[in-house]
C-alpha cells in the first residue's frame, strides 16, 4: 500500500477491484433453492435441514460447529456446541466474522457478527464413505469469509465423488491478536485464536461427517493465501495432529508466520488506541466499537497492516516456527500437494497501480520472510535484489520476478523440498493469465479454476483448464495422487529433480528443475 494511502483511498481501491474482479467473473452470486424433498441429516448436536441447489448439489449452510464466542466467551478456545435433538433450518451462511465492511472481499458485504463460527456442506455423489475436501479461505488473516460466492463448494461435489466442507472463522483483532501478552486471563488469545477455531471445525467435521456420507479418515484441508498459510500451520500444529491426512496449500509458504514480539507490539498499539489498560475494560465494548479502533490500527500501521495479523510462532499452538517444524518431520505422514501462481504479487496492482513503488522500503517491514531475513543478515531488501540480479538489468519486470521469487515460489518450494523428505509431494505451478496481461498470473486466479465459477462477465475460466485442476484435486482428495486419465503423468516433488506440474490451458507440462537458479540464489535468504 503506497505510504501516504488514507482509508478512505484504500476503501475506494479495494472497491475498484472488486469490480475488476466481478468483470472477471469471480464474485458472481449463486442462487440458492428451496429444498425438494426433507434433506435432513440428525448429529449429536442438532438435525440440519438442507437443501437442493440449482446444479442439483445437496448442500446444508450455517452449521455451528462450536458456541457463539460472544460475551464471556469473546477472545477464549471455542467451546463444543451442546448436544440437542432439536431441528435446524440450514439453507443460509452464517455471519461472517466481523472485518472491514468496505473491503473487496465478497464475504465482508454479508451480515457480520462475533457469532461467526459456521460451516457449510455440499454432496452430489450417492457414494458412501466419501472423501471429504476442507476448505479455509484467504484474506490476510483480516477479511473473508465463506459465503463468497467464489468458495461455494458446489461444482466441486459435482464432478468428483467427494464432499466438500468450507469454514468461517474468527479474524483480526478477534481471532489473531496477541490479548496474553496484555492479561493472563486470556491466555487462548495468543495470535492463533483463529486457527483453534480451524482446529475446532475439523474436530467437527471427524466426528460429524459420517453422518454425511463422508469418510472421517479421508480428510484434505485446502485453501489460498492466508488459507494456505493455514494449511501448513495446521499440518505442524500438535493440535490438529491426526485429524487430517493430505493437505493442499495454495500460494502462501510455511515461512510467512510472525514473530511474537511483533504480535506484542501490535497488542500494545491496538491497546493504546482502545483508551484502555485492561482487556477486561475491551470486554464491555461492542463488536462494532472493536472493529472501529480495529480500523484505526489499520490505518496507522498502512505500510504492514496486510501482515500483521499472521499468526505467531512460539505460542502452545505453534511451539516451532511452522518451516523449520516441517523441515524437522513434524508433519510426516501428511501428503502433501502444492504451488504458487507465476506472478502472485501481480494481484496487489488491483489496489494501487503504484503499489511497488515505494517496495524496497516497505517490502522489509511488510514480507515476513524478507523481515525475517534483514533481522539475520542486515541485509536490506535492495541489496538482496542486486544479489540477485546477477548482472541483468534493473527494472520494473525484474524487480516483480525477484519479490515473486523470494516471497512465494522459493519459500513455497522448499516448502515442498522439506516434506517430500518424509512424504509424497507434488508441486505445481500455475501459470494462466487474464485479459489483464499485466496483473500476469496473479494472486487467487487459480480460486476460479478449482471452484469452478464461471459468469456471463469478461473473463470465463479455461474449461478446459478448470476439468483438469479439479480431476487432479479431487484425486488427490480421494487417493493422495493427482494424477488422473486429464493431465500428463504428474511425477513426485524432491530435492534431487523438482518435478513440476505448470498448469496453463495452453497445455499442462510436468518439467523437471524448473526453478533451480533461483532456489540456489534465494534459498539461504528463506532457510536459516
Amino acid at each position: 500500500m503506497k505510504q501516504n494511502m488514507t482509508r478512505r483511498e484504500f476503501i475506494k481501491t479495494a472497491a475498484m477491484s472488486a469490480l475488476a474482479f466481478s468483470a472477471a467473473g469471480l464474485l458472481t452470486p449463486e442462487k440458492l433453492f428451496a429444498a425438494e424433498g426433507d434433506l435432513s441429516v440428525k448429529t449429536r448436536y442438532g438435525t440440519f435441514r438442507g437443501f437442493l441447489d440449482e446444479k442439483g448439489v445437496k448442500t446444508w449452510l450455517g452449521i455451528p460447529y462450536a458456541k457463539p464466542p460472544v460475551k464471556k466467551l469473546r477472545w477464549q478456545n471455542p467451546q463444543k456446541p451442546d448436544l440437542t435433538d432439536k431441528t435446524f433450518d440450514a439453507k443460509k451462511f452464517g455471519a461472517s466474522a466481523m472485518q472491514e465492511i468496505d473491503n473487496i472481499e465478497a464475504a465482508s458485504k454479508h451480515v457480520q457478527s462475533e457469532d461467526c463460527l459456521t460451516l457449510n456442506i455440499w454432496r452430489h455423489s450417492e457414494k458412501k464413505n466419501l472423501p471429504v475436501m476442507f476448505f479455509v479461505h484467504g484474506g490476510s488473516f483480516m477479511h473473508g469469509g465463506s459465503s463468497d460466492p467464489t468458495y461455494n463448494g458446489n461444482a466441486i461435489a459435482l464432478v468428483g465423488d467427494v464432499i466438500v466442507v468450507t469454514i468461517n472463522y474468527r479474524l483480526n483483532i478477534f481471532g489473531f491478536m496477541n490479548f496474553a501478552a496484555i492479561d493472563p486471563a486470556f491466555a487462548d488469545s495468543d495470535s492463533c485464536l483463529g486457527m483453534r477455531d480451524q482446529v475446532a471445525a475439523l474436530k467437527w467435521v471427524k466426528e460429524n461427517i459420517s453422518e454425511f456420507g463422508g469418510n472421517p479418515d479421508n480428510i484434505t484441508v485446502f485453501g489460498e493465501s492466508a488459507g494456505s498459510l493455514s494449511t501448513f500451520f495446521l499440518m505442524t500444529s500438535p493440535a490438529a495432529k491426526g485429524l487430517f491426512q493430505k493437505a493442499i496449500p495454495e500460494s502462501g509458504p510455511a515461512r510467512f508466520v510472525q514473530s511474537p514480539e511483533h504480535t506484542v507490539q501490535l497488542a500494545e498499539e491496538f491497546m493504546k488506541l482502545s483508551g484502555t489498560r485492561k482487556v477486561s475494560d475491551l470486554m464491555k465494548k461492542s463488536g462494532k466499537e472493536l472493529r472501529e479502533i480495529y480500523l484505526k490500527l489499520f490505518e496507522a500501521r498502512i505500510k504492514t497492516a496486510h501482515s500483521d495479523y499472521v499468526p505467531s510462532y512460539g505460542t502452545t499452538f505453534l511451539p516451532k516456527d511452522p518451516f523449520d517444524a516441517m523441515r524437522d518431520g513434524d508433519a510426516a505422514g501428511i501428503k502433501l500437494l502444492t504451488g504458487v501462481n507465476a506472478c502472485e504479487w501481480g494481484y496487489w496492482k488491483l489496489y494501487d497501480p503504484n503499489y511497488f513503488r515505494d517496495f524496497h522500503e516497505t517490502h522489509e517491514i511488510f514480507s515476513p520472510v524478507m523481515k525475517r531475513h534483514k533481522a539475520r543478515t542486515s541485509q536490506t531488501d535492495r541489496e538482496l535484489y542486486k544479489y540477485w540480479l546477477q548482472g541483468r538489468p534493473d527494472n520494473d519486470d525484474n524487480y516483480m520476478e525477484f519479490i515473486n521469487q523470494l516471497d512465494w515460489r522459493v519459500a513455497q518450494e522448499l516448502d515442498a523440498e522439506n516434506q517430500s523428505k518424509y512424504e509424497d509431494v507434488y508441486y505445481y505451478l500455475f501459470s494462466e493469465t487474464t485479459p489483464r496481461e499485466d496483473l500476469g498470473s496473479f494472486h487467487s486466479l487459480e480460486l476460479a479454476f478449482v471452484f469452478n465459477k464461471q459468469s456471463e462477465g469478461n473473463y470465463v475460466p479455461d474449461p478446459g483448464l478448470v476439468r483438469q485442476i479439479q480431476a487432479a484435486w479431487t484425486s488427490f482428495a480421494a487417493t493422495g495422487n493427482p494424477n488422473n486419465e486429464l493431465i500428463p503423468h504428474w511425477e513426485k516433488y524432491s530435492a534431487d529433480d523438482r518435478q513440476t506440474m505448470e498448469l496453463n490451458s495452453k497445455g499442462c507440462v510436468c518439467r523437471k528443475d524448473m526453478n533451480t537458479e533461483n532456489l540456489n540464489l534465494l534459498r539461504h535468504a528463506v532457510e536459516d
